[in-house]
C-alpha cells in the first residue's frame, strides 16, 4: 500500500515536471503558429497588391470573375484594374472626405497595428463584468489623454459610442429635461458641423429641438428655457478653437473635440469641460471602425448616456473596441506625459 502511494506520488511529480517543461518552452520560446497561419498569409497577400499606388485591395473586397483575390478599389480620379488610369476631368469633393492621409503612417506601423482575431472572440453580449465597455481600452484612452495633454480624465467617467455621431445625440438626450412641457433648444455657432442639425431633427424628439445659430439666443431673457449648445473646438470646417457662447443655470454645453489632437492643432491646455466628445476617426484615421468616446464629469449624465447607447445599439461592437485598443496602444507605445 505504501509502495503504491509512493509510486503515484512519483508519477504525479514526473507529470508535473513534464507539463512545466512544456509550458516553459511554449511561453519562453517561440510559439509555433497553427490556425492563424492561413489568415496571416491571406492578409499579407492582399496587402501586397500595389494597385499602382492609387488604390487599395482589401480582404473583404469584391472578387471578380477570373481573379484569385479581391479587386483594387481605386482612389478618386483613378480607375482600371490596377488603378493606373487617371481621369483628368474628374470632380473633386471639397465638402467632405476620408482621413486617408494617415494611411502611409499605418503602413509603416504594420507590425504594431496588425490584428488577427479568433473566430470565437467575444461572442457574448457583454464583457466578464457584465458591461459593454472594455476596461483595458478605457485605461489606454485615459493614458493617451495623459500623454497628449488634451483632456482631463481624472475623476471623470468614460462612455463609448459608435463614432462621435452616436455620442453627440446621446449627450443631447442625457442633457435634455424629462417630461418637460418645453423641449430643450439645441444650438450651434455658424459655421457648424451639419450633423448637429440633421441628427437632432431626424430623431424628432419631444424633449429637444434644433434652433439654429447660437447668436440668436445670446440676448434671450427667457430664463425657463433649457438650452444645449454644441461647442466645436477645433471647429469644423474653419478650425477655430471655439468656446461656449451661452452661459447660465439652464445652459449646458457639449464640447466636440474630434480635432483636438496635435496633428490638427496646437494643444494649449487640457480640455476640462463637463461633456467632451472624441472620435477614433480623427485620432488614427480609422473612420470605418465607428468608435468614439465621451468624457463626462457628472455621474447622472454618464448613466443616461450609457442607457441611451445600451438601448440604441447594445453598446459598441466588441471587434471595434479590440481594434481601437490595438491602434491606441500602437499610437502611445512607451509614451509618457508630454511626449506628444
Amino acid at each position: 500500500m505504501v509502495k503504491t502511494q509512493s509510486l503515484k506520488r512519483d508519477l504525479g511529480l514526473v507529470c508535473s515536471l513534464i507539463l512545466n517543461i512544456f509550458f516553459l518552452f511554449k511561453v519562453g520560446g517561440e510559439w509555433n503558429l497553427s490556425w492563424s497561419k492561413r489568415a496571416a498569409s491571406e492578409a499579407e497577400a492582399v496587402a501586397a497588391i500595389s494597385c499602382s499606388g492609387h488604390g487599395r485591395a482589401y480582404l473583404d473586397g469584391l472578387v471578380l470573375d477570373g481573379n484569385e483575390g479581391p479587386a483594387c478599389e481605386c482612389n478618386t480620379c483613378y480607375g482600371g484594374p490596377d488603378c493606373s488610369h487617371f481621369f483628368p476631368d474628374c470632380a473633386v469633393n471639397a465638402d467632405g472626405g476620408d482621413p486617408l492621409f494617415l494611411e502611409p503612417f499605418w503602413m509603416q506601423q504594420a507590425a504594431s497595428s496588425a490584428l488577427l482575431v479568433a473566430g470565437w472572440h467575444r461572442m457574448s453580449y457583454s464583457y466578464g463584468d457584465q458591461s459593454t465597455i472594455s476596461q483595458e481600452l478605457e485605461r489606454h484612452i485615459r493614458k493617451l489623454h495623459d500623454i497628449v495633454g488634451n483632456a482631463a480624465t481624472e475623476g471623470r467617467y468614460v462612455v463609448f459610442g459608435a463614432g462621435s455621431t452616436q455620442l453627440l445625440n446621446a449627450a443631447v438626450y442625457a442633457l435634455s429635461p424629462d417630461n418637460s412641457s418645453s423641449p430643450a433648444r439645441v444650438v450651434a455657432s455658424i459655421p457648424f458641423y451639419p450633423v448637429y442639425e440633421l441628427q437632432t431633427d431626424i430623431f424628432n424628439s419631444v424633449d429637444f429641438q434644433f434652433q439654429g445659430d447660437t447668436s440668436l439666443w445670446k440676448n434671450k431673457s427667457d430664463s425657463d428655457t433649457e438650452v444645449i449648445e454644441f461647442v466645436t473646438s477645433p471647429n469644423n470646417p474653419d478650425g477655430q478653437l471655439n468656446k461656449a457662447v451661452l452661459h447660465g443655470p439652464n445652459v449646458k454645453a457639449i464640447h466636440d473635440h474630434a480635432y483636438y489632437w496635435p496633428h490638427f492643432t496646437a494643444i494649449p491646455a487640457p480640455a476640462d469641460s463637463d461633456v467632451m466628445v472624441f472620435t477614433l476617426s480623427k485620432l488614427t484615421g480609422h473612420a470605418g471602425s465607428r468608435f468614439g468616446w465621451a468624457i463626462i464629469k457628472d455621474k447622472v449624465i454618464y448613466q443616461r448616456m450609457v442607457t441611451y447607447i445600451a438601448l440604441n445599439t447594445m453598446g459598441v461592437s466588441r471587434d471595434s473596441q479590440l481594434r481601437a485598443l490595438k491602434l491606441i496602444k500602437s499610437s502611445s507605445c512607451n509614451g509618457r506625459k508630454g511626449d506628444i
